[in-house]
């Protein structure tokens, strides 16, 4: 009993360390371009806040 205690305790400790705010979302491996035009395209449609590489994607007109 005491070691189930004792190991949830350490789970709660461990679980509370890392990085503290939002995390930043890593660039899919294939189809790089393809896949952030298109959800750049989604996050406009839904008036989301665009993800920054949106702005690399953008041409000038």
């Amino acid at each position: 009993m005491t070691r189930l205690v004792l190991a949830a305790l350490a789970l709660t400790l461990v679980s509370a360390c890392g990085v503290s705010g939002g995390l930043a979302r890593p660039d899919p491996l294939w189809n790089r371009d393809e896949t952030i035009a298109r959800e750049c395209a989604r996050q406009r449609q839904a008036r989301e806040e665009l993800d920054p590489r949106c702005s690399e994607q953008q041409t000038p007109r």
